[in-house]
């Protein structure tokens, strides 16, 4: 019998698991305040949006899509919590909601009505929103009234020493996943990933299910910009410049295909807290910032290799 030869992508499968585990135990090594109560606490705040981004970010993905405006999205949608958050008070949290859907709407609509490949479409959009931004902030960041800093204070307070945004996340990745693993409409967004032909042939409309992904990343990248505008507690119209590589970084080290076809918004979450992880420690270690995304990207580079189908095992016919 031959013996069973050894690929790095044996490991993809592991690899989540693997990596948020070194990261936490070189960084602890390096820096035994890096999981301290204090440490553990901010990056609960700071994965929070970010989760959300990403795990919405993941069913474009899934159907074999792309979304380059995601960060733009967040953006936008910060700066529109941050200024108006004093009109409408926290229903600026449903407005975002409804705002990132329609804006998925449209996105989807034209990939999948007008065939015109995801990564054409969302880069050409990603400077609307780019715009929507800078235009309302056209000075930089805008800080939310001081009168107004208490009432929506209770998003970065804590319950049982756990901010409450970490919560925020727990409940939007629960529901993802039960949209996902439960429902015929999940289902089908793999089923689309997998093979768009037999999908349609099997009687489902691959139109809707591409359409649907595009509004559940609408939705999360809204609700993730509105995170940042609570967090923040002001308008920040360059807040998701960075945020669509550390979201596409994070999806791929959680073991989903960027062919699209396999993945799980759990896995994402995984990944998402590494990948924070990582960018935390190296700024507690007075790293220069302009290496986080240069190691950011090398660590995509290798999340793609480990989770590509070097041996032909899982063909995916487009």
């Amino acid at each position: 019998m031959k013996s069973k030869k050894f690929s790095l992508s044996d490991l993809s499968q592991y690899m989540v698991i693997i990596s948020v585990v070194l990261v936490f135990l070189v960084f602890t090594v390096l820096n035994p305040s890096f999981v301290s109560a204090y440490s553990l606490q901010n990056l609960m705040v700071e994965i929070s949006p970010l989760i959300l981004l990403a795990c919405g970010l993941s069913f474009i993905i899934f159907t074999g899509g792309i979304d380059l405006g995601a960060g733009a999205m967040v953006s936008a949608t910060c700066v529109i919590s941050g200024l108006y958050v004093s009109q409408f008070g926290n229903g600026i949290i449903p407005i975002m909601l409804v705002i990132g859907a329609v804006l998925g709407l449209l996105n989807g609509c034209i990939v999948a009505k007008l065939k015109i490949p995801s990564f054409i479409v969302t880069l050409c959009t990603q400077n609307l929103w780019a715009f929507i931004a800078l235009t309302l902030c056209p000075n930089g960041s805008v800080a939310v009234d001081l009168s107004f800093r208490k009432e929506i204070g209770w998003m970065t307070s804590k319950l049982a020493g756990i901010p409450i945004i970490f919560f925020f996340a727990l409940v939007s990745i629960a529901v993802l996943f039960i949209f996902q693993q439960y429902t015929s409409s999940g289902r089908a967004i793999f089923a689309v990933g997998a093979n768009i032909r037999a999908t349609r042939l099997a009687g489902i409309d691959t139109d809707k299910v591409q359409i649907m992904a595009f509004v559940v990343s609408g939705a999360c990248s809204a609700l993730a910009g509105a995170l940042y505008a609570y967090k923040q507690k002001s308008a920040v119209p360059t807040i998701g410049d960075a945020l669509t590589l550390s979201a596409i970084a994070s999806i791929a080290l959680g073991g989903t295909s960027m062919a699209g076809g396999r993945g799980s918004v759990l896995r994402t979450a995984i990944g998402v807290v590494t990948i924070t992880a990582i960018t935390s420690g190296l700024n507690m270690m007075g790293i220069d910032p302009l290496w986080k995304n240069i190691i950011i990207g090398v660590i995509l580079i290798v999340a793609v290799y480990l989770n590509s189908d070097t041996k032909g095992r899982d063909i995916i016919v487009k």
